[in-house]
């Protein structure tokens, strides 16, 4: 049972590392300010799914839904352009860790148990809005990679509440807001205009 814990463990730690070199190489593809650093962002992404069925992860388990970028999927198809093996010398661990820089955590609150996530961030420039998600995964590389041309700063992790259902929490939490009329149009389903002690005042008022 141990050996099988420690097999299970060693394998999400993998998925995690690789989903975090993929989101950390979109960010980067993204918020570049040259040529040279998207370049390199396009090489990190394509080696990235180049190794996956390596490691024994599918496409969609790294990028977890997120759009690849035409310039990867195009250096990715070219098997001379490059060699298919993620980043020498960086660890899993560390590329997890590399990858929380791109997120401002300075004010995270956590709560709750079990191992998935709903989680709320927002932007400094945008304080009266968060958009609340779910992930069974990692958050920061959730957050991550959902960075995009229309990112208007570094994005701010507010909350994260642990939960063994999180794709229910978050459909309930979505669900009354809507209610509420706190839907922010033409931003996504999953924007809205709250704070972060409302979200957990809705969560603590689902749990009782």
């Amino acid at each position: 049972m141990n050996i099988y814990k420690g097999d299970f463990q060693a394998v999400a730690n993998k998925l995690a590392g690789q989903r975090a070199k993929f989101s950390r190489g979109r960010a980067l593809f993204y918020t570049a300010d040259d040529d040279n650093q998207r370049l390199r962002a396009v090489r990190l992404m394509a080696e990235v799914l180049a190794h996956a069925p390596k490691a024994g992860f599918s496409e969609d388990e790294v990028t977890q839904g997120a759009e690849i970028p035409r310039e990867v999927l195009k250096l990715k198809l070219d098997p001379v352009a490059f060699d298919p093996e993620p980043e020498a010398g960086e660890s899993d661990d560390q590329a997890v860790a590399s990858l929380a820089k791109n997120i401002d955590v300075t004010d995270i609150v956590e709560i709750g148990e079990d191992a998935e996530f709903v989680y709320a961030y927002g932007y400094r420039c945008a304080p009266d809005r968060l958009k609340i998600g779910s992930t069974v995964s990692d958050v920061t590389a959730r957050v991550t990679a959902q960075i995009g041309t229309g990112t208007p700063d570094r994005p701010r992790l507010m909350l994260t509440i642990r939960t063994h259902d999180c794709r229910t929490l978050e459909k309930a939490l979505h669900q009354i807001l809507r209610f509420k009329g706190r839907h922010v149009a033409g931003a996504g389903a999953e924007w809205f205009i709250t704070t972060r002690d409302e979200v957990k005042s809705l969560y603590d008022r689902i749990l009782s």
